[in-house]
């Protein structure tokens, strides 16, 4: 059922309610809180005791619930919540006044008693309800009370048993919902998603004549409209009008109230959910962003983000009557009320191409989807979602979750339970040749064409549209023998990247390293990227470092994610993150959060480990001078999102902004580091030689630094310059930095040769491991460079445009910190509670310091407030 049906749906109720009555009735009036039938998707009706209710229509086109006939003298009509759809306690109607609500309607004369049973875990003991004298083919509405106290666990069933003296005939049932009986009555009008700016009528009752006030409250509680209006005379009832451009979009709660004597305090009713579309422009976008070098760009000024995955496309939207689109404009609203700034969408290719050559603008898509029963709105939710994005300030990236290589995939059509039988599979699967039981792989021409087509034509669709930030390239997490050689995965990438820009040459693209995404060892994936491709989206769980595992990891789920906490926390980020920090080019962590915790943190709950999860790996990238982050989780889902978005709530509220003001500058890097990547064996697809030079960086303060390898030294810094006729000689382009630190170990001897060239001051190490704090320091302020010597090592540092953020990598209690910020004249630093935590210049700052008390693995973050 449609959103829209389903407010329709209130709308029905509300004209019901209002029409018998004249006068309040002694308990108030009854205001349905969440409707059951006609259904909205919530839930399904279950088979009881011989009782097999089907979902109907009557002669005017209503939704009803036959109860057919058993032969016997009782029945039940029983609802059951979906799993993801169970109402929380918090969310259900509790208390004296709450109620049941339904119509019953049957063929014959007969006195019928009803009883109510919830079940939250536990079924409840049975409520008695009215005793009905039911008249032949008359309706009839009655309420049943619900349990008073709230319910200990999420709500699973509720059943709505009748009984009578003689055998039951069919009933039919309608208009079935939970809510209280309250002093005014609110019924909230439907809200259609097609013309969300047309005024809406919201009608209610109260005691006949009395003074109402209405009010609309937003998500953070704040009052975003009231009104005010006369109950009549002679029936109670009233209505007031909104306009939807004027509110919030998204869930707002509306509550009403007779409007007291003087002096006395205003009694308002049970708030009551009610949602409001946004009201879009035609064809309204937000700008486009570009490139240039290491920045994104947004009209002109670097610009950086604060995200998330949004996993509903991937898992849910396809599913029958799952493309909600009220789910859909609630998340968005609220994540950029967060202050989310990008979504990344992992998507199944076949939704978009569920045949070769099929696409949503075909005549043929959805007759193609309808024969493998997945939700034909799809892209229709899909393009709405482009849409709502950009109206709350949110760009999408695309990402190439899955292919059609799999007949028994569930969110696609299939049934992973006749997977291994002999039954063939019923999923969207053109890759998959049923013959040889086997499917296209990475490398295959028909695996690359899939994608290039897909490409292609949603270059075109959305050209120009600045709610779209980019497509990843090839596909998520490459790391098959045929997509993981630098050669192969540069050749796949830039053939589902050149079809992009060919329809669309603004259109950023990103790409995805091999190794399952982790790579930070091969060219093509740090400095010397495919053509075409505008950065790079790596992906970087905090417990997958390059830190030795512990002693412990094998008795853990995951055992490649149980490394050493400390160390983890320490520098493992800025290890990963220190061979891109010369990439003439965007990079941002694609997926990060709290995934593996128990494996990292096994100690902790999954609230606790989860928010130190959480803050560092939007901390890590930022310091990192990284252009965004970017949280995995499954949107929606009851176990592993639900009891952690206050978590992700607080942190991003935090983050969002400082990322929003633009990244750490980077092409302030003072130092060099220069390895040979295999100067250590490299593990895991990851650089583990470059560990102890982010370590000396860390504890120095020395950041922004750069390092490079000798192959990416040569490749930029070497130059061939032609001095006559077919004569070349071999020169040193410029160079910034005031120090280089050389390891050695199986070190290209023209990279050293090129350093020296340069004249640089060079200090060489035969194992950069045994380069210690003291002899660094000691080498760089030889060579010029001023250090801050005061701030201990436990802490790190980091200076964004405008923004001076401190994270304690180790140790607890009170410290001083000494930054050496880039801020010319008078400033202030604001703490997260609006207070000034400091007010003077740069140089007073660095000599007095500021006193911190930060917990291990937590963040201070300060606006920096130029006088």
């Amino acid at each position: 059922m449609t959103v829209a049906a389903r407010l329709l749906a209130l709308s029905a109720f509300a004209a019901a309610l209002l029409a018998p009555a004249t006068a309040a009735p002694a308990g108030g009036f009854y205001a349905p809180e969440r409707i059951l039938v006609p259904l909205a998707g919530d839930g399904t009706f279950s088979d009881y005791a011989g009782s097999r209710p089907a979902v109907d229509k009557d002669a005017q086109g209503r939704e009803i619930v036959r109860l057919p006939a058993t032969g016997k003298n009782e029945t039940s009509l029983v609802f059951t919540f979906w799993r993801h759809r169970q109402p929380r306690p918090d969310a259900w109607p509790s208390g004296e006044k709450a109620r049941a609500s339904l119509t019953v309607t049957s063929p014959a004369d007969i006195t019928v008693r009803t009883q109510l049973v919830l079940n939250a875990g536990d079924a409840a003991a049975p409520l008695a309800g009215p005793v009905l004298q039911l008249a032949a083919g008359q309706p009839r509405t009655f309420e049943l009370p619900l349990p008073a106290a709230a319910p200990a666990k999420p709500v699973e069933s509720l059943r709505v048993h009748f009984s009578a003296s003689q055998t039951l005939p069919e009933l039919a049932v309608s208009d079935l919902s939970v809510g209280r009986e309250v002093a005014v009555a609110l019924y909230p009008p439907r809200h259609d998603r097609l013309r969300p700016a047309a005024p809406l009528a919201l009608p209610g009752r109260a005691a006949p004549g009395s003074a109402v006030a209405v009010q609309a409250l937003a998500r953070d509680g704040r009052v975003a409209g009231e009104w005010r209006a006369t109950a009549s005379t002679a029936d109670g009832r009233f209505s007031v009008t909104l306009d939807p451009a004027s509110l919030p979009s998204g869930s707002l709660v509306l509550r009403a109230a007779s409007r007291p004597a003087a002096g006395a305090d205003t009694v308002w009713s049970a708030d009551m959910p009610f949602f409001l579309y946004p009201v879009l422009k035609d064809g309204a976008t937000l700008p486009m962003v570009a490139r240039e070098g290491r920045h994104l760009l947004v009209e002109g000024r670097p610009w950086a983000f604060a995200g998330l995955n949004y996993t509903r496309f991937l898992l849910e939207f396809s599913i029958p009557n799952r493309a909600d689109f009220k789910i859909l404009a609630d998340d968005f609203a609220k994540y950029g009320d967060w202050g989310v700034s990008v979504l990344r969408v992992p998507l199944h290719l076949g939704m978009f191409q569920p045949a070769p050559g099929v696409f949503p603008d075909d005549p043929r898509y959805l007759e193609t989807l309808g024969r493998y029963k997945v939700d034909p709105r799809f892209f229709e939710l899909f393009d709405y979602a482009v849409a709502v994005a950009g109206h709350h300030g949110i760009r999408l990236v695309l990402d190439w979750h899955e292919m059609p290589t799999d007949p028994y995939r569930y969110f696609v059509g299939g049934n992973n339970h006749d997977k291994g039988t002999d039954k063939p599979g019923t999923g969207i699967a053109w890759l998959y040749d049923p013959a040889t039981k086997k499917a296209a792989e990475p490398g295959d021409p028909r695996f690359t064409k899939a994608i290039a087509d897909t490409n292609r034509w949603l270059a075109r669709r959305y050209k120009g549209n600045g709610n779209l930030l980019g497509i990843e390239a090839p596909y998520n997490e490459p790391h098959s023998l045929h997509d993981s050689a630098d050669l192969a995965w540069r050749r796949i990438t830039a053939d589902t990247v050149l079809p992009i820009v060919s329809e669309d040459p603004a259109r950023l693209t990103f790409g995805m390293p091999p190794a399952w995404g982790h790579s930070n060892v091969l060219n093509s994936v740090t400095w010397l990227l495919p053509d075409h491709l505008s950065g790079l989206a790596p992906h970087h769980y905090h417990g997958n470092g390059p830190i030795a595992v512990r002693p412990d990891a094998r008795s853990r789920k995951e055992p490649w994610l149980a490394r050493d906490v400390a160390a983890t926390f320490d520098h493992a980020f800025a290890s990963i993150a220190l061979p891109h920090s010369a990439v003439p080019a965007p990079v941002w962590n694609g997926e990060s959060g709290e995934h593996g915790y128990g494996s990292l943190l096994p100690e902790m709950s999954h609230r606790d480990a989860s928010s130190l999860m959480i803050e560092a790996q939007l901390f890590q990238p930022y310091a990192a001078g990284w252009t965004g982050a970017l949280g995995w989780t499954l949107t929606g889902n009851p176990t592993v999102y639900q009891p952690l978005v206050d978590i992700y709530e607080q942190a991003y509220r935090r983050f969002a902004p400082v990322y929003a003001a633009g990244p750490v500058d980077m092409s302030r890097a003072q130092v060099l580091f220069v390895q040979n990547v295999a100067a250590v064996p490299v593990a895991n697809g990851l650089n583990h030689a470059c560990v102890p030079f982010a370590r000396l960086a860390l504890d120095l303060h020395l950041g922004p630094v750069h390092y490079m390898t000798d192959d990416q030294l040569l490749g930029v810094g070497l130059v061939q310059m032609a001095v006559g006729l077919e004569q070349v000689e071999q020169a040193v382009a410029g160079f910034s930095y005031k120090a280089a630190i050389v390891d050695t170990r199986n070190l290209d001897a023209r990279a050293l040769d090129l350093l020296r060239g340069a004249k640089l001051p060079v200090l060489l190490t035969d194992d950069a491991a045994k380069l210690t704090a003291a002899e660094l320091a000691r080498f760089l302020k030889n060579s010029g460079l001023t250090l801050d010597e005061k701030t201990p090592s436990a802490l790190q540092l980091v200076e964004g445009p405008a923004h001076f953020l401190v994270y304690r990598r180790s140790g607890e209690g009170p410290a001083r910190a000494h930054p050496r910020l880039r801020v010319e004249g008078a400033f202030e630093l604001i703490d997260e509670q609006g207070r000034v935590a400091f007010s003077g210049t740069a140089a007073a700052l660095a000599d007095k310091g500021l006193a911190l008390d930060l917990p291990k693995w937590r963040t201070a973050i300060y606006q920096i407030r130029r006088k």
